[in-house]
């Protein structure tokens, strides 16, 4: 058997796998700041809906032709998570929540 990772060449493999990475430095970054457990269970509710609100927003901004990095990428999903943890009664600050202007307004877009 093969033990060589064969994805490790493809790039859009290698894009995902840095995009979670991001999101995940992302997460615990806020999840610290907020005093919350990575365990704490109103979060499995608040990561599926930033999840669907994520997939939403990043479907729409691909169709929309715009071009965007890891970064900016994880900056989406922070705000969605922030929009989930909200919904599940948890105060979250939007300021220093990273998001380029134009995924925001995007996500308001899906929002509504």
């Amino acid at each position: 058997m093969n033990e060589r990772d064969e994805w490790c060449s493809d790039p859009s493999v290698r894009k995902m796998r840095s995009v979670f990475s991001h999101m995940e430095a992302e997460q615990s970054k806020l999840l610290k700041k907020l005093g919350m457990s990575p365990f704490d269970i109103r979060l499995r509710s608040a990561r599926e809906e930033a999840k669907d609100v994520f997939e939403r927003t990043w479907s729409l901004a691909n169709s929309r032709g715009l071009n965007v990095d890891e970064v900016e990428i994880a900056g989406l999903y922070m705000r969605c998570l922030a929009w989930g943890l909200r919904k599940t009664g948890i105060q979250v600050p939007t300021e220093g929540l990273p998001c380029e202007e134009h995924l925001n307004v995007l996500l308001q877009e899906v929002l509504q």
